[in-house]
């Protein structure tokens, strides 16, 4: 069995309450387990949980909501849920793509929640199952465009950045040539000027970026192969243990498959070979790689890893 994640317990507590409360007689816990797919012993200790929900409030109606579990029953009351949700347009949209997905395949029209979601779409202007175009920003953001305007001025520029690969936060200065992005991540192509090498750096682990007056090299002609720009990142296949299901929830993940014996296969989107080695050693020889792409590079990963972790000791 997965493991839960704590979102998604939030998510499944939150159903179960908002569900019991409209219930005014009270739900058998029974009814509860077989509706929510949950042990009794599971159901109870999310309620004795939800119970403790605002517990430090010095004043009893300013708890969120009463839980009441007796004779085999359970009675929800919410208190500060008593007036109309405001939502943003951002979040009403969601709510209507969400239900939307939810009532896709049911003829019926005159349900609650198809009911519910077409006043909503009404609010915001739109038919409900009407596309929505989604603008990504395809400047790459605030900090997309102030790279721009330094490229298109051929000056440096300085920020702050995480290398994901070493855990480290330096102060960098590139020559910035291009912007680019990958599987819905954003990149700057440059010249890292302190290594004089050629290098790609994402625009989400940049901060304090600024233009400088320095004039920028400029780019090489062949600045794809220069800089590596590619269509995708490098993947890895890995067979995974079942206490290893972390991994597909933990990280993004371009697909996740069952395998035998409750172990899983992932494949991974990787930016960096060293990053790589770091999850492999953290996993252990029970996890196999299926597959690996040649541009993380050659021989046994985790053995390579082994070896240099090792050799620091003797």
């Amino acid at each position: 069995m997965s493991r839960v994640t704590a979102g998604t317990r939030i998510q499944r507590l939150l159903a179960i309450l908002q569900w019991a409360a409209g219930q005014p007689d009270g739900v058998p816990i029974t009814e509860l387990c077989d509706r929510f797919g949950l042990a009794r012993p599971e159901l109870v200790k999310e309620l004795e949980m939800a119970a403790m929900i605002g517990a430090d409030s010095l004043h009893y109606d300013e708890m969120p909501f009463e839980v009441i579990v007796e004779d085999g029953r359970v009675w929800v009351r919410l208190f500060s849920f008593d007036r109309p949700l405001r939502l943003t347009p951002a979040e009403g949209l969601a709510l209507v793509a969400a239900a939307d997905a939810l009532v896709a395949d049911d003829a019926a029209d005159d349900s609650p929640l198809w009911r519910a979601l077409s006043k909503l779409a009404a609010l915001l202007g739109i038919e409900p199952g009407e596309a929505v175009d989604v603008d990504l920003d395809p400047e790459g953001g605030a900090t997309g465009r102030l790279l721009a305007e330094a490229i298109a001025a051929g000056r440096q520029v300085r920020f702050t950045y995480w290398s994901y690969g070493r855990d480290v936060v330096e102060d960098r200065v590139v020559d910035p040539w291009r912007v680019f992005a990958v599987q819905g991540l954003w990149y700057l192509a440059g010249r890292a000027v302190e290594r004089d090498e050629p290098r790609r750096f994402r625009l989400d682990r940049m901060e304090a970026v600024q233009q400088l007056d320095e004039p920028a090299k400029p780019a090489p002609a062949d600045l794809a192969a220069t800089v590596r720009i590619p269509d995708r990142l490098p993947q890895i296949v890995l067979d995974l243990p079942a206490d290893a299901r972390w991994v597909a929830e933990a990280y993004p993940v371009v697909a996740v498959e069952p395998s035998t014996d409750g172990r899983l296969v992932v494949t991974l989107a990787v930016a960096g070979r060293s990053w790589l080695e770091r999850l492999l050693l953290r996993l252990g020889p029970t996890a196999h790689v299926v597959r690996i792409d040649p541009e993380l590079g050659e021989g046994d990963v985790l053995a390579d890893a082994a070896a240099r972790v090792l050799a620091r000791y003797r």
